[in-house]
């Protein structure tokens, strides 16, 4: 998720973007979340690296498939210098639609503290329920996506989402954005993995801060379409990131949302949105996962909770 965990005001100026200012709503839930990762980040410490860790119990859904490449599946993409022995490649493929599979690179193993503390440093740990529902949404609607301007938002070390929509889909263009630099460095390679598979869609990635706002200039009015998983955590973060979509899609422009309620963060960031966007919530989108839902409830409720687990869709209309 692109987020960070400094306050930065927006810096829109423009008459047509939201509310510039937002109050700060710091919730007890969260700063006890981020001290229980900063007590496994310090007990995890060694040689100026931390070991990749998850506050997490519940890990999926199971919606996707996933297997370890094989070495002759390995193409040569690394940079050199990279970190290779902390990367895995993973192809993942869904049932939903038949010969569809992407090649996965995942950083595992270890990180510095200075690349675990960058703008959006929770999409380097893990791959999170929302983005692999997220995904799936995408594989079974991509007609939605046939020609069009696509932009994903804060989609972390993989951008599972956005590398889908292009593989799968006739969109025209994908671009695949994060805040964090160490995370877009990985999709960088994820990209040239894929690249025979993007057919006629132009794919590129780019590091994308919400409340900077020269690349917010840049970029007013271009999408048709914005998809973001998990991108609510963060207090402060929240209202820039309506400005962001607020500025980046065209006049009717569409965002696809995924994310839990997790203590009301959702029902803020509506609040936010509402001014500016036709927002529909939905708890039930997909039958599949729907299903899926309801029964880990009542046959797997001490790891799953659905506060922070269940991602609700949000549909965002610009108006």
């Amino acid at each position: 998720m692109a987020s960070s965990q400094e306050d930065s005001p927006s810096g829109c100026r423009h008459s047509d973007c939201p509310s510039l200012s937002a109050r700060r709503v710091v919730t007890s839930a969260a700063r006890e979340r981020w001290k229980l990762l900063g007590r496994a980040l310090k007990q995890r410490a060694t040689n100026g690296k931390v070991e990749a860790v998850s506050v997490r119990r519940f890990e999926s859904f199971g919606l996707l498939k996933t297997r370890k490449a094989r070495e002759d599946d390995t193409i040569p993409t690394e940079r050199e210098g990279a970190n290779k022995e902390d990367a895995k490649w993973f192809q993942y493929t869904c049932d939903l639609v038949p010969n569809f599979k992407m090649d996965i690179r995942q950083l595992g193993g270890s990180f510095t503290y200075e690349a675990l503390i960058g703008f959006n440093n929770t999409g380097n740990v893990c791959i999170w329920p929302s983005e692999e529902v997220l995904t799936y949404y995408c594989l079974k609607n991509k007609e939605i996506f046939r020609n069009q301007r696509v932009c994903e938002l804060g989609g972390g070390m993989t951008c599972l989402a956005g590398v889908a929509v292009a593989v799968a889909s006739a969109a025209e263009e994908v671009v695949l954005t994060d805040g964090n630099e160490k995370s877009v460095e990985n999709v960088e390679q994820i990209v040239q993995r894929n690249s025979a598979q993007f057919g006629d869609t132009r794919v590129s990635c780019q590091v994308l801060k919400w409340d900077e706002q020269d690349q917010m200039d840049r970029l007013t009015g271009v999408y048709d379409h914005v998809i973001c998983a998990d991108c609510l955590f963060f207090d402060q973060y929240r209202q820039p990131l309506v400005d962001c979509i607020y500025r980046i899609l065209k006049p009717n422009g569409v965002a696809t949302i995924f994310a839990p309620r997790r203590n009301q963060t959702l029902e803020d960031f509506c609040r936010r949105a509402e001014p500016f966007f036709r927002v529909a919530t939905v708890e039930n989108y997909e039958e599949v996962v729907w299903a899926l839902h309801l029964k880990l409830q009542t046959e797997d409720r001490d790891r799953y909770n659905p506060d922070i687990h269940y991602p609700v869709m949000l549909s965002l209309t610009k108006q």
